[in-house]
Protein backbone atom coordinates (compact mmCIF):
# COMPACT_ATOMS: atom_id res chain seq x y z
CA UNK A 1 0.00 0.00 0.00
CA UNK A 2 1.41 3.30 -1.16
CA UNK A 3 1.53 6.44 1.11
CA UNK A 4 1.64 9.73 -0.42
CA UNK A 5 5.24 11.33 1.11
CA UNK A 6 5.12 15.00 1.29
CA UNK A 7 7.88 16.95 -1.23
CA UNK A 8 11.03 18.86 0.74
CA UNK A 9 9.42 21.92 -0.72
CA UNK A 10 6.26 21.35 1.06
CA UNK A 11 6.92 20.54 4.53
CA UNK A 12 5.56 22.51 7.25
CA UNK A 13 9.29 23.20 8.06
CA UNK A 14 10.01 24.86 4.64
CA UNK A 15 6.40 26.80 4.45
CA UNK A 16 7.19 28.20 7.86
CA UNK A 17 10.73 29.03 6.62
CA UNK A 18 9.50 30.76 4.12
CA UNK A 19 6.87 32.44 5.52
CA UNK A 20 9.60 33.86 8.04
CA UNK A 21 11.97 34.74 5.23
CA UNK A 22 9.24 36.80 3.73
CA UNK A 23 7.95 38.25 6.74
CA UNK A 24 11.36 39.20 8.00
CA UNK A 25 12.58 40.44 4.86
CA UNK A 26 9.88 42.66 4.08
CA UNK A 27 9.31 43.81 7.72
CA UNK A 28 13.59 44.81 7.26
CA UNK A 29 13.49 47.05 4.35
CA UNK A 30 10.54 48.91 5.75
CA UNK A 31 13.22 50.75 8.25
CA UNK A 32 15.90 51.13 4.97
CA UNK A 33 16.09 54.47 3.27
CA UNK A 34 14.38 53.87 -0.09
CA UNK A 35 14.50 57.88 -1.56
CA UNK A 36 16.93 60.55 -1.27
CA UNK A 37 15.58 63.69 -1.95
CA UNK A 38 17.60 67.07 -2.87
CA UNK A 39 15.04 69.31 -2.72
CA UNK A 40 15.28 72.84 -4.95
CA UNK A 41 13.58 75.43 -2.96
CA UNK A 42 14.85 79.15 -4.29
CA UNK A 43 18.09 79.70 -3.32
CA UNK A 44 17.34 78.43 0.16
CA UNK A 45 19.67 75.40 0.66
CA UNK A 46 17.78 72.56 2.78
CA UNK A 47 19.19 69.25 3.78
CA UNK A 48 19.16 65.91 1.81
CA UNK A 49 16.03 64.47 3.08
CA UNK A 50 15.61 60.71 3.82
CA UNK A 51 12.63 58.41 3.23
CA UNK A 52 12.97 54.89 4.52
CA UNK A 53 10.47 52.50 3.24
CA UNK A 54 7.90 53.25 6.19
CA UNK A 55 7.46 56.76 5.26
CA UNK A 56 7.19 56.07 1.66
CA UNK A 57 4.38 53.02 2.07
CA UNK A 58 3.01 52.33 5.75
CA UNK A 59 1.36 49.35 4.58
CA UNK A 60 4.76 47.14 3.91
CA UNK A 61 5.42 46.51 7.86
CA UNK A 62 1.89 45.63 8.79
CA UNK A 63 1.74 43.45 5.90
CA UNK A 64 5.08 41.92 7.17
CA UNK A 65 3.87 41.51 10.60
CA UNK A 66 0.29 39.70 9.47
CA UNK A 67 2.58 37.23 6.73
CA UNK A 68 5.23 36.52 9.95
CA UNK A 69 2.02 35.41 12.22
CA UNK A 70 -0.47 33.71 9.53
CA UNK A 71 2.95 31.41 8.69
CA UNK A 72 3.58 30.37 12.07
CA UNK A 73 -0.27 29.64 12.57
CA UNK A 74 -0.17 27.70 9.75
CA UNK A 75 1.50 25.18 11.54
CA UNK A 76 -0.91 24.20 14.73
CA UNK A 77 -4.22 25.01 12.15
CA UNK A 78 -6.54 22.52 10.72
CA UNK A 79 -7.14 21.77 7.29
CA UNK A 80 -9.65 24.19 6.39
CA UNK A 81 -7.87 26.83 8.19
CA UNK A 82 -4.78 26.68 6.43
CA UNK A 83 -6.36 26.96 3.14
CA UNK A 84 -7.76 30.48 4.68
CA UNK A 85 -4.15 31.64 5.65
CA UNK A 86 -3.26 30.40 1.82
CA UNK A 87 -5.54 33.15 0.99
CA UNK A 88 -4.30 35.52 2.81
CA UNK A 89 -0.56 35.19 2.28
CA UNK A 90 -1.22 35.13 -1.03
CA UNK A 91 -3.14 38.97 -0.28
CA UNK A 92 -0.32 40.05 1.87
CA UNK A 93 2.11 38.91 -0.89
CA UNK A 94 0.38 40.79 -3.61
CA UNK A 95 0.18 44.23 -1.26
CA UNK A 96 3.63 44.00 -0.51
CA UNK A 97 4.61 43.78 -3.95
CA UNK A 98 2.04 46.61 -5.31
CA UNK A 99 3.45 49.16 -2.73
CA UNK A 100 6.52 48.96 -3.41
CA UNK A 101 5.80 48.87 -7.43
CA UNK A 102 3.67 52.03 -6.64
CA UNK A 103 6.91 53.65 -4.86
CA UNK A 104 9.04 53.22 -7.66
CA UNK A 105 6.23 54.56 -10.25
CA UNK A 106 5.68 57.48 -8.34
CA UNK A 107 8.82 58.31 -5.62
CA UNK A 108 7.85 61.66 -5.46
CA UNK A 109 4.19 61.09 -4.41
CA UNK A 110 5.94 59.01 -1.85
CA UNK A 111 7.95 61.49 0.00
CA UNK A 112 5.45 63.94 -0.36
CA UNK A 113 5.00 63.76 3.67
CA UNK A 114 8.95 63.47 4.10
CA UNK A 115 9.51 66.30 1.97
CA UNK A 116 6.32 68.66 3.60
CA UNK A 117 8.10 68.10 6.82
CA UNK A 118 11.33 69.21 6.28
CA UNK A 119 10.27 72.41 3.79
CA UNK A 120 6.79 73.37 4.53
CA UNK A 121 5.91 72.81 1.22
CA UNK A 122 3.19 70.03 -0.16
CA UNK A 123 5.13 69.61 -3.04
CA UNK A 124 8.95 70.65 -4.03
CA UNK A 125 11.10 70.17 -6.73
CA UNK A 126 14.70 68.69 -6.90
CA UNK A 127 16.35 65.36 -7.11
CA UNK A 128 14.54 62.35 -6.16
CA UNK A 129 16.85 59.03 -6.06
CA UNK A 130 15.74 55.49 -5.43
CA UNK A 131 17.58 53.17 -3.69
CA UNK A 132 17.80 49.08 -3.97
CA UNK A 133 15.55 48.24 -1.23
CA UNK A 134 12.05 48.62 -3.15
CA UNK A 135 13.48 45.80 -5.63
CA UNK A 136 14.05 44.08 -2.24
CA UNK A 137 10.69 44.44 -0.93
CA UNK A 138 9.21 43.15 -4.13
CA UNK A 139 11.11 39.72 -3.67
CA UNK A 140 9.90 39.29 -0.14
CA UNK A 141 6.43 39.61 -1.53
CA UNK A 142 6.93 37.86 -4.22
CA UNK A 143 8.07 34.91 -1.56
CA UNK A 144 5.16 35.15 0.47
CA UNK A 145 3.10 34.83 -3.01
CA UNK A 146 4.94 31.25 -3.70
CA UNK A 147 4.60 30.40 0.40
CA UNK A 148 0.97 31.05 0.01
CA UNK A 149 0.42 28.56 -3.24
CA UNK A 150 2.60 26.11 -1.56
CA UNK A 151 0.90 25.60 1.35
CA UNK A 152 -2.52 25.63 -0.59
CA UNK A 153 -1.13 22.78 -2.47
CA UNK A 154 1.26 20.89 0.05
CA UNK A 155 -0.94 21.11 3.20
CA UNK A 156 -3.62 18.42 1.91
CA UNK A 157 -0.78 15.80 2.78
CA UNK A 158 0.25 16.71 6.08
CA UNK A 159 -1.12 14.75 9.23
CA UNK A 160 -3.15 16.15 12.18
CA UNK A 161 -1.19 16.20 15.38
CA UNK A 162 -2.04 12.90 16.71
CA UNK A 163 -1.68 14.84 20.64
CA UNK A 164 -5.35 16.41 19.97
CA UNK A 165 -6.68 13.05 18.23
CA UNK A 166 -5.81 11.61 21.55
CA UNK A 167 -7.74 14.40 23.57
CA UNK A 168 -10.74 14.31 21.24
CA UNK A 169 -11.14 10.52 22.11
CA UNK A 170 -10.68 9.79 25.81
CA UNK A 171 -12.71 12.41 27.00
CA UNK A 172 -13.77 13.67 30.79
CA UNK A 173 -16.11 11.19 32.41
CA UNK A 174 -16.24 8.57 29.82
CA UNK A 175 -15.57 5.88 32.70
CA UNK A 176 -16.59 3.21 30.33
CA UNK A 177 -13.96 3.40 27.79
CA UNK A 178 -11.21 3.33 30.60
CA UNK A 179 -12.56 0.02 32.14
CA UNK A 180 -13.16 -3.47 30.58
CA UNK A 181 -16.95 -3.94 30.07
CA UNK A 182 -18.67 -5.87 33.29
CA UNK A 183 -16.01 -4.74 35.48
CA UNK A 184 -15.61 -2.52 38.48
CA UNK A 185 -13.03 -0.55 39.80
CA UNK A 186 -11.56 -0.22 43.04
CA UNK A 187 -12.81 3.46 43.67
CA UNK A 188 -16.34 2.64 42.75
CA UNK A 189 -16.55 -0.78 44.88
CA UNK A 190 -15.38 0.97 48.18
CA UNK A 191 -17.76 3.81 47.28
CA UNK A 192 -20.65 1.33 47.23
CA UNK A 193 -19.54 -0.67 50.17
CA UNK A 194 -19.29 2.30 52.44
CA UNK A 195 -23.28 2.60 51.53
CA UNK A 196 -23.93 -0.51 52.74
CA UNK A 197 -24.47 -2.06 49.20
CA UNK A 198 -23.06 -5.14 47.91
CA UNK A 199 -21.17 -4.32 44.62
CA UNK A 200 -20.61 -7.86 43.44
Amino acid sequence: MSTTQTPIWGTKRMVMLLGVIGGVLGLATSTRIWITVQPEVGSVKIPLIEVAGADASAAIAALSIVALAGSLAALIAGPVARYIIAGILLIVGGGIVASAISVLADPVAAATTKVGEATGLSAAGGDYEVSFWPYVTILAGIILVANALILAIASRTWKSSKKYTRDAAATPGDEDSLTPKGQIDEITGWDSLSRGDDPT
